[in-house]
């Protein structure tokens, strides 16, 4: 187990997060096999963690708008999502750093799943349909269209010819607008939300300030103000104890004024 960790702890991070997927697709499996061994009835874990497009079961299982990614109909559809950020995150992490590479992903996933709560929710077709969402392509699509609309213009062999990363990238997008009617409209459509979440992050990734750098700043800031607060404190005392041995005049002007501003704040 040891050995599994550090193996494990070695990995970039598309390969922990191509891991910990297939970890979670198999564990059900494995543990309903030996429930039906025993003759247990078999459970089912995708249901506390799938995304429902029904608001009032969002609000109660917040964490579904996340783990929803994790989770997988059958070898095919972990396979293929498995494959393309294989694929694509490899590119990638040439120049994107972990926290970076790990935004796009997971505010593709939640990108995604917001898509597919609010279509379901505005479109008269979807009207009394409640089927949830499970499946990381929304993730893998974000980091798909990134790569395609960062470097459009960089061209990729595909056996038999050359086509450009942008025209990739637009055959996807294409492909799963066209086949809402068709097939997992729901999957199709968070689709769609992580590659909005891909292309916006890729033109504003010079100057992008995501949640985590807001978070970020905000703590900076507080940590330089409390700092400022105490040596402003250190000083004030060191004033005081002057006064106390030599007298309110032995100040210097900057002392009097400091000691002055400090008794009007308080």
């Amino acid at each position: 187990m040891e050995l599994g960790s550090k193996y494990f702890i070695k990995q970039p991070v598309f390969k922990k997060i191509i891991i910990i997927n297939i970890i979670i697709f198999l564990l059900p499996l494995v543990s309903n096999t030996f429930l039906f061994l025993f003759n247990f009835n078999q459970i089912s874990l995708i249901k506390y963690f799938d995304l429902s497009p029904e608001f009032s079961k969002v609000l109660m299982s917040p964490w579904t708008i996340v783990s929803y990614s994790l989770f997988h109909i059958d070898f095919f559809h972990i396979f293929w999502n498995m494959f393309i950020l294989y694929v694509v995150s490899d590119y990638l992490l040439s120049f994107l750093n972990t926290k970076q590479f790990l935004e796009i992903y997971f505010f593709g996933a939640i990108a995604g799943g917001l898509f597919f709560i609010f279509s379901y929710n505005i479109f008269p077709v979807f009207e009394n349909a409640f089927t949830p969402l499970i499946g990381s392509s929304a993730a893998v699509y974000s980091l798909l269209i990134f790569a395609c609309s960062y470097y459009p213009n960089t061209s990729v062999s595909l056996i038999l010819f050359n086509v450009k990363l942008k025209h990739i990238g637009l055959f996807y997008v294409l492909m799963s607008l066209i086949q809402i009617p068709f097939n997992n409209s729901g999957g199709n459509i968070a689709h769609l939300g992580g590659a909005l979440y891909g292309f916006y992050y890729s033109n504003n990734f010079n100057s992008f300030n995501s949640f985590f750098d807001t978070i970020s700043d905000y703590l900076d800031k507080f940590s330089f103000k409390s700092n400022n607060k105490k040596n402003n404190q250190k000083v004030i005392d060191e004033i005081l104890d002057k006064i106390s041995k030599s007298g309110y005049e032995s100040l210097t002007k900057y002392e009097k004024d400091l000691l002055f501003k400090n008794s009007d704040k308080s």
